[in-house]
């Protein structure tokens, strides 16, 4: 594998730096002590069962074409025969369902992560995101100088890739050099922004001095909490909170968001208290009209239906994830 490794001077710095890791963390540590020749196809099935145990489909078949490329290199080059890591039965990846964001949505979200501390600037940053479709490391890399005024666009020229752990200025694929047509409510409000700032600056930057702004960074310090605050809102529960937040328990949860629970309480109390009213007025009116028991209780039923939509307790598996967002997808 490294031999293989060390021949692959067609990939990206970005790319290689993924498999290297992959060789490193799940083919050394498992395979390395097997020599080349006695690799067999049962082994290499092997491999990949118990990878499913604690990989995700999608990470399981990224793994094994990595441990493919490399054995291919071998068949080739005349040291065995064939491939033991081709046609393995492999974990079938499932579809994910996406949640597109309404422009009603878009709006909440971009106020949201702009109210956050030291989050100034941050809500043009979720409108660009949503309305251009640019990959994080694509609006990370963004400079004034990308920014085309006259024909009402950006220029995608640059992106920013992790290598090692740092941040590299590298250049698109070539299909993803692209000019990206921005709506005029962004091109004014992105006008504002430019007035301030060199040709070479980034249009996008931490607080920290305009350093380089990371998608991990950027969730931590305002993503997560202004889409948490919108999911409390709208109902969530805190399981559905956990999860969409990647929490490892709903007690870590609680203990972070706990205020926005607390600040809830009375949202809560007004609803419940509305259709209280209502359920007090249905009584009356069916008491004068002199309704029959049975439809009383068939309306007592679809009150009590409509105080579980009220209640932040019901059930938000219905309700897809805010963070997967197909508007803000990466």
């Amino acid at each position: 594998m490294t031999a293989w490794l060390d021949s692959r001077s067609d990939l990206r710095a970005s790319t290689l730096d993924r498999v290297q890791a992959v060789v490193r963390n799940h083919l050394i540590p498992s395979l390395g002590n097997i020599a080349l020749a006695d690799l067999g196809r049962l082994q290499a099935q092997q491999w990949a069962s118990r990878l499913s145990a604690t990989q995700s489909p999608g990470s399981v078949r990224k793994f094994v074409n990595v441990l493919s490329a490399g054995l291919q290199l071998a068949v080739d080059d005349g040291r065995i025969p064939a491939n033991p890591a081709v046609r393995l039965k492999l974990p079938r990846q499932s579809k994910s369902h996406k949640k597109f964001l309404t422009h009603e949505q878009v709006a909440a979200l971009a106020d949201a992560v702009e109210a956050r501390p030291a989050g100034e600037g941050f809500e043009l940053l979720i409108l660009v995101l949503a309305y251009t479709g640019l990959r994080w490391g694509e609006l990370s890399g963004l400079r004034v100088h990308d920014l085309d005024f006259r024909r009402g666009g950006i220029e995608v020229r640059t992106r920013m890739v992790e290598v090692n752990g740092y941040l590299e200025e590298s250049t698109p694929k070539n299909y993803e050099e692209r000019t990206i047509p921005v709506r005029a409510f962004i091109l004014e409000q992105l006008a504002d922004q430019v007035k301030i700032k060199s040709l070479d600056s980034r249009m996008f930057g931490s607080s920290k001095a305009g350093a380089v702004l990371r998608n991990r960074t950027f969730r931590r310090g305002w993503f997560n909490d202004a889409a948490a605050s919108l999911a409390v809102s709208a109902g969530a529960n805190v399981k559905a909170l956990q999860r969409m937040l990647g929490h490892s328990s709903a007690k870590e949860t609680l203990d972070t968001y706990s205020d926005l629970f607390d600040d809830d309480l009375d949202g809560v109390s007004v609803a419940l208290n509305d259709t209280a009213a209502r359920l007090n007025a249905g009584k009356l009116w069916a008491k004068q009209s002199g309704r029959t028991a049975a439809a009383a209780e068939i309306a007592s039923k679809a009150l009590a239906d409509q105080l579980l939509e009220w209640s932040p307790l019901s059930d938000s598996n219905r309700r897809p994830p805010l963070y997967k967002s197909g508007a803000l997808a990466n």
